[in-house]
């Protein structure tokens, strides 16, 4: 009796360990993802722990999940082989005729009130309009506006064509088939700022995360020798001031323990963005009332090169997300941008931004707004003009400043090619 407890005893425990070692293997499997292969039908057949390599090759799809090329929602293992590329792609995303309203800069607001109509007539391409409270009425006279088209006239900041407009009440042309209408004539305070976009929808490569996914998605590397390319030479891209912007790799929502390194990104708005989400109303200055906050952490960027004459490079945290972002490490990268390089920005906390060699036509490391506890230490960048700094650390109107930074030992190297640094 005795043996025959043991023998069956010994034949189910086999049995069990031959199932855990099946299971083990499915959850580590290799799936290669050929040129011409689907590779979100590949994801989705993936087992957790898989790993997904992509072969030397062109790799060229459309968008398809959340504005995606391939959208994780699993642990993954992603591997771009040298000479693999991934790329968006011609004309996934046109220009829109209707604008997108960002209202979360200039002073605070006592009113917000504008409204638009009409169908912009697109002769300008991808770009937005300013409109300022430039004057605030008395004795019975309106509130007075500036208003400019900003690709083709002015800077942000720069002296307006249309200034002194007289608020009417009624629906007011700008231009380019653009009207607006303030539903009061007075009321609002000087420096109010509205920008009416006009662009393209939002595209990415590897999306990890949509932002208010209740589980996180955990424990996912993107590397290798490859590139992801966001061709946006070839799509319609949104502007700079609208609430989603294009990245080749965006980490959105409850997502933790994510590593990108090693990889090449090009032709894109950002090569990597990172941030949380947030379901509440944001208020002015940052603030949130009511809702659920869905926040990332355990975020780690390293020895990526970025490749963007005409674009930016990383974006750490958002103004319009503001959810939570922590312990994020953004070091040892290279980047060539033609605007801001590298930013911490809203509700980033314990972050190393360490080592990075920039080579932007504009700013380097611009802490944007409140971002906290962060070492900003021996970046590099490559300028061969005068005073201009490696580290800016401040905030627009109304927003809080970064607090609690350590900045050292950064430098500007002068008359040194980007790839010598390297």
């Amino acid at each position: 009796m005795a043996i025959y407890m043991n023998t069956t005893f010994t034949i189910v425990s086999a049995s069990a360990l031959v199932l855990l070692t099946l299971r083990a293997e499915a959850q580590t499997q290799t799936l290669e993802v050929k040129p011409g292969d689907n590779p979100q039908k590949v994801l989705d057949t993936a087992s957790p722990g898989s790993k997904l390599v992509f072969l030397p090759g062109l790799h060229q799809h459309p968008l398809g999940r959340h504005q995606s090329i391939l959208y994780v929602d699993k642990s993954v293992d992603i591997e771009l082989q040298q000479g693999a590329v991934l790329e968006l792609a011609d004309h996934q995303s046109t220009l829109s005729d209707s604008a997108e309203i960002t209202i979360d800069h200039g002073a605070p607001k006592k009113l917000n009130d504008l409204m638009v109509r009409g169908k912009y007539d697109k002769k300008a391409g991808r770009t937005y309009f300013a409109i300022y409270i430039d004057g605030e009425g008395a004795d019975g006279k309106p509130d007075t506006f500036r208003w400019a088209l900003i690709s083709r006239e002015v800077g942000l900041h720069g002296k307006y064509p249309n200034e002194k407009v007289p608020i009417t009440g009624d629906w007011q042309m700008l231009s380019n088939g653009v009207q607006i209408k303030f539903a009061s004539t007075t009321g609002h305070n000087r420096n109010s700022l509205w920008i009416l976009s006009f662009g393209g929808r939002e595209s990415y490569g590897i999306r990890i995360g949509h932002g208010t996914q209740e589980d996180y998605i955990e424990n996912v590397r993107i590397h290798g020798d490859g590139v992801i390319d966001m061709n946006q030479t070839n799509n319609a891209q949104p502007t700079e001031w609208v609430k989603d912007i294009s990245a080749c790799v965006l980490i959105h929502g409850r997502v933790r323990n994510v590593t990108v390194e090693q990889i090449t990104m090009r032709d894109a708005m950002r090569s990597v963005m990172a941030y949380g989400k947030h379901t509440g109303k944001f208020l002015r200055g940052g603030g949130t009332k009511g809702g659920e906050s869905f926040d990332a952490e355990n975020i780690s960027v390293l020895h990526t090169k970025t490749l963007n004459p005409t674009g930016k490079a990383y974006l750490l945290g958002h103004p319009s997300h503001r959810g939570r972002l922590t312990n994020v490490k953004c070091n040892y990268n290279f980047m060539v941008t033609a605007g801001t390089a590298l930013e911490p920005n809203f509700n980033l906390d314990h972050y190393e931004v360490i080592g990075n060699v920039i080579k932007s036509g504009t700013l380097a490391i611009h802490c944007w707004r409140r971002s906290s506890n962060g070492r900003i230490e021996h970046n590099v960048r490559i300028e061969n003009r005068p005073n201009h700094p490696v580290v800016r650390a401040n905030s627009p109107d109304a927003w809080e400043d970064p607090e609690n930074l350590t900045i050292r030992h950064n430098r500007v190297v002068r008359d040194l090619q980007p790839d010598a640094a390297r």
